[in-house]
């Protein structure tokens, strides 16, 4: 017979999703524990981003990502406001080449079917707008923005605290389902093990994610693997300081990327980046290759007028954890409570990148209000 459970919910993974997740969780009666391996919250893909305010225009329709980008980018926005969160909803601008006319005109086509207000520019609309830009036609998008993703980690944090029960620097090295709970063997810091047991899980350990699934599901599962990129930035020099006031993106790409591109934080500090370099799993070297300065200024100079090479400096990276259904190069989040594959009270969420920050809100709000009011807790 199986111990009555301690907890009524345990979220793996205290990054952006997980803290979301437990910010909703924190307005019901469950008790609810949160565990983490870093030593405090967001402290891996969650702080390696570029902390855009996305709104949909790069995903299909009929994509979960779309559909979560969509009602997060509502959500965030006005969490924000709430309480008192920097934010900037400073738009997009999507630059093109004159012969990249035919991908500007499908782009076009894509943001009408999603019915996504846009602007077209001519050449002089863009300089007039963003006089540092270089572009022939450019489409602007209104509702994008930045954030300080770090204050809106700790604002949810700090509402979910009060309500879930936090330990960091701790390791889940086992999982095994009993009859009606999961019983974990957490591992800290100083080497102890504690078994907890808990009613259900809801796995969204980022990088993670997927090795826990498998620990508890093992052939179960019935999901690709996830591959890994690493995504760099390189900072622009002092002088380049609050030159933007719009991200400045360029078309979209072929390999799932969002190519290089513009962003700047709250003080006006100006990056490009991030690139897309597969890496293997478990071999994360965060160290930003020097060598790829030149990389990115060939790519920048194309769209920022006079830009030198010394005004590129490398900054951080980070790596974005991609699930492929199919060949097409477009990633999926995998958002799912795993009854049917015979794992009752189990959420999965799975290969969560961009646009995660944007649609963490949506995330919360479809985990907790949608799935878990169906499972038997």
């Amino acid at each position: 017979m199986s111990k009555k459970p301690e907890f009524d919910v345990t979220v793996i993974g205290a990054g952006v999703v997980g803290l979301s997740i437990a910010h909703f969780l924190s307005k019901t009666k469950l008790n609810v524990l949160v565990i983490d391996s870093e030593d405090n919250f967001g402290k891996v893909t969650s702080s390696r981003n570029s902390e855009v305010i996305h709104s949909g225009i790069f995903n299909p329709q009929d994509s979960l990502k779309y559909q979560l980008c969509q009602r997060g980018n509502e959500l965030i926005y006005k969490f924000c406001d709430e309480n008192k969160i920097w934010y900037k909803n400073c738009g997009k601008i999507v630059v093109s080449k004159e012969q990249e006319i035919d991908n500007f005109n499908s782009f076009t086509e894509s943001l009408i079917k999603k019915e996504i207000e846009f602007d077209v520019l001519t050449s002089e609309q863009s300089s007039k707008m963003e006089q540092h830009i270089i572009s022939d036609k450019s489409i602007y998008i209104e509702s994008s923005g930045v954030i300080d993703s770090h204050d809106y980690m700790n604002h949810l944090f700090r509402i979910a605290s009060d309500y879930c029960t936090f330990i960091f620097e701790s390791n889940a090295i086992e999982i095994k389902k009993r009859k009606d709970v999961y019983e974990l063997q957490i591992q800290r810091k100083n080497k102890e093990i504690e078994t907890i047991n808990t009613s259900s899980i809801i796995n969204c350990a980022g990088l993670n994610s997927y090795t826990i699934a498998k620990k508890i599901m093992n052939q179960n599962l019935k999901i690709p693997s996830l591959k890994f990129y690493k995504g760099s930035y390189f900072a622009l020099s002092s002088k380049w300081r609050n030159r933007f006031n719009r991200l400045v993106y360029s078309l979209p790409q072929p390999d799932d990327s969002l190519g290089i591109h513009i962003s700047f934080d709250s003080t006006g500090r100006t990056k490009i980046g991030p690139d897309y370099e597969k890496v293997e799993a478990n071999n994360f070297d965060y160290t930003v290759n020097e060598n790829s300065q030149r990389k990115f200024f060939d790519s920048a100079k194309d769209y920022i007028k006079d830009l030198q090479f010394d005004d590129l400096t490398p900054d951080y990276s980070g790596v974005r954890p991609k699930l492929f259904f199919t060949n097409d190069n477009f990633s999926e989040f995998y958002i799912h409570e795993e009854n049917k594959n015979g794992f009752p009270n189990l959420i999965n969420l799975i290969g969560i990148d961009s646009p995660g920050l944007t649609a963490s809100l949506a995330i919360g709000e479809l985990v907790v209000q949608t799935m878990i009011p169906k499972m038997n807790l």
